[in-house]
C-alpha cells in the first residue's frame, strides 16, 4: 500500500511537470474608493483556476520603497488580510502603484492598481488617462470676440470639468463644454501668456498657450465729399519743434536727482505726470537714457526664471513671441535676470584645465597663429571660459625685479639665448611661481652680473634647452611625473639658494662651485654609494 502510495505521488509529479499551469488575475477590487490614513485596506478579486494558487501584489511607493503582500486563492477567489492604511501609505505623499498577479503569470500581464495619497487621504485614480487636445497659440485683434473649445482625447470619459489659470481680465471658458471666450479691449494689446486645464476626480492636465492681441488703429467713417467753397489756402502749420531738456531742469545739478524724486517722492511724480505730459518719461525730461526693466514686464518673480529660458529654447512660438515684442533686450537670459552662460569653443575640452590652453597660446607660435586666424572675433580666454586677468601698471614706471615695463606693461626678463626655465614653470603652473622667481633673480642679479656667470649661462643653456621642452610637455600631460619632478628638483632649489649671497666675481665662482659639488653630491655620489652598499650586501 505505501509503494503504491509512492508510485502515485511520483506519477502526479511527472503530471505536474509536463502539464502547464496557467492561472491569471480576473479581477480586482478595492474594499473603498477612498480611504482615510486611520482605516483598514483590502484588496480581493478572482483567478481563472478553481485550484489554489499564490497571489502577489507588490506595491511601489513614491519615495522608491516596495512593499510586498501574498495571499492564497480559494475556489477562484482571493483576498488579502487587512492592514491599516498608515502602515502601507508611508512612501510620502503620490502615487503608490499596485501589481496584482498570480504564481504563474509575468508581473508584466497583472492587473495594475494605482492610489494617489495627499493629506491623510488615499483616492483609486481611474483607469484612464486625462488628455486635453492640443490647442495651440492664438491672435486676435482689439475689440474681436476669440472663441475656441478646448477637449479631451478620451470621449468615454464624462465628468470632466474646465478652468483657466493666471487668465487675463474678460477671459472665461465654460467648466461643462470647454468653450473658451475673449473679446480684448482696446486697452489690452499685447502677449498673454495663460494655461487652459481639464481636472476629471483626481486627474489634471494642462496646456501653456500664448494669445496675441494686435492693436488696431480705431478708423472713422470719412464724410461724404460735397463741393467745397474755395478757400483760401491755409498758412502752413508749425512743425512741432524737437522736445529738449525740460524748462525745470537745472544743467547744474546731477539728472540722475530728478529720477530719484519721480521714484521716491509720490507728489512730485504727480506734479510731473500733470504737468509734462508731452514727455515720455522722467528721464526723456532730464536728458537721460531710459534704463532697461529687469526682469522685463512678462516675468512673474514668483516663477523660477529658468522656466522662461526653457520655453524660449523648446517652443519655437515662444521664442518668436519675445523677438518680436521685446528685441529691446539683447537676450531672454537679461530680459529674466539671468546671467548668460559662457559657451566654450568647440576645441576646448572640459576635463582640461582651461590654463594648459592659455599657456600653450603663449609660448606655441604655431598654436598661437592657428587660434587667431580660426577665431579671430574672440580671445583664447573668452574661448576657455576665463576671465581675461587685468594688466596693472605699476607706479612711476618701475617693475619688480626679474620684470621690465615695455609698451606700459611688466614682461618678464629675457637675458639668455634661452628664455625662462621651462622645467621649473610647468612643475609650478605658472611663471610667476615664487621658485621660478628665484631661479630668475639668480640669473639675473648674480649670474649675468659676471664674466664667469655669462660664460657659465651661455654654456648651460644650450644644454638645458635642447631637453626642457620635452621634460616639459611630459609635466604638462602627466601630473604623476609632474610630481615626480616636483620632488627631484626641491633640493636643487634649496641649493641655489645660496648663490643670492654671491655679489663679486669671486664668490660668484666661489658659491657656484660649492653648489655643483654640493647637487653632484644629493644627485650622483649619494645615488652611487647607496647603490654599491645595497649590491655588496646582497652578495654577502
Amino acid at each position: 500500500m505505501r509503494t503504491n502510495l509512492g508510485l502515485f505521488s511520483v506519477f502526479s509529479l511527472i503530471l505536474l511537470m509536463i502539464i502547464p499551469v496557467y492561472a491569471d488575475v480576473t479581477s480586482v477590487t478595492i474594499d473603498k474608493e477612498s480611504f482615510s490614513i486611520d482605516d483598514k485596506f483590502t484588496i480581493s478579486g478572482t483567478v481563472d483556476d478553481e485550484g489554489g494558487v499564490m497571489i502577489a501584489a507588490p506595491m511601489k511607493k513614491p519615495n522608491g520603497d516596495t512593499l510586498f503582500r501574498n495571499a492564497f486563492s480559494t475556489g477562484g477567489e482571493f483576498t488579502f488580510t487587512p492592514v491599516n492604511a498608515d502602515d502601507l501609505f508611508n512612501g510620502g505623499e503620490g502615487t503608490y502603484i499596485i501589481t496584482v498577479f498570480t504564481e504563474y503569470q509575468q508581473p508584466v500581464n497583472g492587473t495594475v492598481i494605482k492610489i494617489e495619497y495627499n493629506n491623510g487621504i488615499a483616492s483609486t485614480l481611474p483607469d484612464f488617462e486625462l488628455i486635453l487636445k492640443e490647442i495651440g497659440n492664438k491672435q486676435v485683434d482689439e475689440n474681436e470676440k476669440l472663441s475656441f473649445t478646448a477637449s479631451i482625447t478620451d470621449s468615454q470619459i464624462i465628468d470632466e470639468e474646465y478652468s483657466l489659470d493666471k487668465h487675463p481680465s474678460g477671459a472665461t471658458i465654460n467648466k461643462d463644454t470647454g468653450v473658451f471666450s475673449w473679446t480684448p479691449t482696446d486697452t489690452q494689446a499685447g502677449g498673454y501668456i495663460f494655461d487652459i486645464v481639464v481636472n476629471a476626480g483626481p486627474l489634471e492636465d494642462r496646456e501653456t498657450i500664448t494669445v496675441t492681441v494686435i492693436d488696431k488703429p480705431v478708423t472713422t467713417t470719412p464724410p461724404v465729399q460735397t463741393t467745397p467753397e474755395p478757400e483760401p489756402e491755409p498758412e502752413p502749420e508749425p512743425q512741432p519743434k524737437e522736445l529738449g531738456l525740460a524748462s525745470f531742469v537745472d544743467e547744474t545739478k546731477d539728472p540722475q536727482s530728478y529720477v530719484d524724486r519721480y521714484n521716491n517722492e509720490a507728489s512730485y511724480k504727480k506734479w510731473f505726470d500733470d504737468n509734462f505730459a508731452e514727455y515720455d518719461s522722467i528721464y526723456q525730461a532730464v536728458g537721460l537714457e531710459e534704463p532697461l526693466l529687469i526682469p522685463a514686464s512678462f516675468v512673474d518673480e514668483t516663477k523660477d526664471p529658468q522656466s522662461y529660458v526653457d520655453r524660449y529654447n523648446n517652443e519655437a512660438s515662444y521664442k518668436k513671441w519675445f523677438d518680436d515684442n521685446f528685441a529691446e533686450y539683447d537676450s531672454i537670459y537679461q530680459a529674466v535676470g539671468l546671467e548668460e552662460p559662457k559657451v566654450l569653443a568647440p576645441f576646448v575640452d572640459p576635463n582640461l584645465d582651461p590654463q594648459y590652453y592659455i599657456d600653450r597660446y603663449n609660448k606655441e607660435t604655431t598654436y598661437k597663429d592657428w587660434f587667431d586666424e580660426t577665431y579671430p572675433d574672440i580671445t583664447i580666454y573668452e574661448a576657455v571660459g576665463l576671465e581675461e586677468p587685468e594688466t596693472i601698471e605699476q607706479e612711476f614706471g618701475e617693475c619688480g625685479e626679474g620684470t621690465d615695463l615695455v609698451d606700459g606693461m611688466c614682461v618678464i626678463v629675457d637675458n639668455s639665448e634661452g628664455g625662462g626655465c621651462l622645467i621649473a614653470t610647468a612643475t609650478y603652473g605658472s611663471e610667476m611661481a615664487p621658485q621660478v622667481q628665484l631661479l630668475r633673480e639668480i640669473r639675473d642679479n648674480q649670474l649675468m652680473n659676471t664674466e664667469s656667470g655669462i660664460s657659465f649661462m651661455t654654456g648651460f643653456n644650450s644644454l638645458y634647452y635642447s631637453f626642457s621642452p620635452h621634460i616639459a610637455d611630459m609635466e604638462r600631460e602627466s601630473p604623476i611625473f609632474k610630481e615626480i619632478v616636483k620632488i627631484g628638483i626641491t633640493p636643487l632649489l634649496s641649493t641655489l639658494s645660496l648663490m643670492s649671497y654671491a655679489e663679486s666675481e669671486s664668490e660668484v665662482l666661489g658659491y657656484g662651485i660649492g653648489v655643483v659639488l654640493m647637487n653632484l653630491g644629493m644627485y650622483v655620489a649619494a645615488p652611487a654609494i647607496i647603490i654599491f652598499k645595497t649590491k655588496k650586501y646582497i652578495k654577502i
